[in-house]
């Protein structure tokens, strides 16, 4: 935030946004190429769709309770249009109109920003940076699921986020239970609602009074539950199909996901009801203990590409970086080698120019200072520099301090540049 001193006027950004400096962006930019790196592994390529849509089309996808989300306003011939809020509905609408079946099935991956109204409060997001994939036109549903969260996995593993758990859950199971308790809609709509918030008193003081027996099993069954076989122990006086199937379908996804070594990082939740109203089949979501929102969430949206003029099933999920950033305790940012480049008399300027790009020219980061710094070393390792390089006046030698190891020496500059380049070569 600055202050215009003239007018007094404080110049700040709307409610909900952000700047990002550079060194933040580079942490970011790497758990991007981390995800990259593994999308194109699998055969995912990358798709752009534009910031804007037809509000028509984004609401589609969106829930009842979205309307308030989001971004409205009109394009120059009036037609209502909105920011995107989600990266999935974009997918699907691109799909039913560009891609015929015989290209079928296609995989997409993504990084965008996507954008939700929200109320003027402190620490409220009303954008959302994030990446994702989509597992589109697939035949198998169970191993088109297991794909994508195995990329999950390796995915989370690669960034080295610790103890996080993948809780899987599904649509029609809390729509089972409500069959099982022969409820109303509107009974259904206050269930699906507390479940949501996870009010669980109010949850079992409703069910209580329909049922108590019944209200204890279904209270139990939607608690977060690390042993399945628990589970199946409280299915088993359950008869109804939707609850069933359901469970059957989560159980094979969890028995393979055992059998790739994959299972420890699971849970089961069938208390995950998501915002949208696309999903029909598996939820997931991802939960870390070093940030309280969830870090990332996903599942199968079987009818909503039909919407947009091709009936296909798919799955996919997206991952927010901001909060992979924040869960990520620490992160190795050493792309390359880095030095802070200065002629010791700020003169010769051109040539120390010329020597910096024969550096680069050996994949050498080198930045440089043209002003007069007290503190030299440092703004250097302010910059995250390895190397201070001071090139003295006459240019034929340069003073060379090693910021990791605390050394100092003094080596012919046509030595040094010599150096680099046989690094490189070797």
């Amino acid at each position: 935030m600055f202050e215009n001193k003239k007018d007094n006027q404080v110049f700040k950004l709307p409610f909900g946004l952000r700047d990002i400096f550079p060194f933040e962006l580079r942490e970011r930019n790497n758990i991007k190429r981390i995800m990259e790196r593994e999308f194109k592994l699998w055969g995912y390529g990358e798709v752009k769709t534009p910031a804007i849509e037809y509000t028509k089309n984004i609401s589609i996808g969106v829930g009842k309770n979205w309307e308030n989300k989001l971004i409205n306003f009109f394009d120059v011939d009036g037609s209502p249009v909105s920011l995107r809020t989600d990266m999935t509905i974009p997918i699907a609408r691109l799909t039913g109109m560009r891609i015929k079946k015989s290209q079928l099935p296609v995989r997409f991956c993504y990084f965008a920003d996507s954008f939700r109204q929200s109320g003027i409060q402190k620490g409220v997001r009303r954008v959302y940076n994030q990446a994702g994939l989509e597992f589109i036109g697939s035949s198998n549903a169970v191993m088109s699921d297991i794909e994508i969260l195995v990329i999950l996995i390796n995915i989370l593993n690669g960034l080295n986020i610790r103890d996080y758990k993948i809780g899987l859950g599904h649509v029609e199971f809390i729509e089972g239970l409500c069959d099982w308790f022969k409820l109303n809609p509107g009974d259904r709509e206050y269930i699906r609602r507390t479940v949501a918030e996870k009010n669980f008193v109010a949850l079992e003081n409703f069910l209580n009074k329909k049922n108590k027996d019944k209200a204890e099993i279904f209270v139990k069954l939607i608690q977060p539950e690390s042993d399945i076989k628990k589970i199946f122990s409280l299915i088993s006086k359950i008869k109804e199909q939707k609850v069933i199937k359901s469970f059957n379908y989560l159980k094979r996804i969890h028995d393979i996901l055992e059998k790739l070594d994959c299972g420890g990082y699971l849970i089961t939740d069938f208390s995950i009801i998501r915002d949208f109203d696309y999903y029909t089949g598996l939820l997931f979501e991802v939960y870390c203990p070093n940030v309280t929102d969830i870090l990332g969430s996903g599942g199968r949206y079987d009818g909503l590409i039909k919407k947009f003029g091709l009936d296909i099933p798919a799955t996919g999920f997206a991952l927010d970086i901001d909060l992979a950033h924040k869960a990520i305790e620490k992160m190795d940012l050493r792309e390359s080698f880095k030095i802070l480049l200065k002629c010791r008399d700020n003169k010769n300027n051109v040539e120390l120019t010329r020597m910096a790009r024969k550096l680069r020219d050996s994949d050498i980061i080198v930045e440089l200072s043209f002003e007069n710094i007290s503190h030299l070393e440092d703004f250097a390792r302010g910059k995250d520099c390895d190397l201070l390089v001071e090139v003295e006046p006459d240019l034929e030698n340069v003073k060379i301090t090693d910021l990791n190891k605390n050394t100092k020496k003094v080596k012919k500059t046509s030595e040094f540049i010599k150096e680099f380049k046989n690094e490189k070569r070797n």
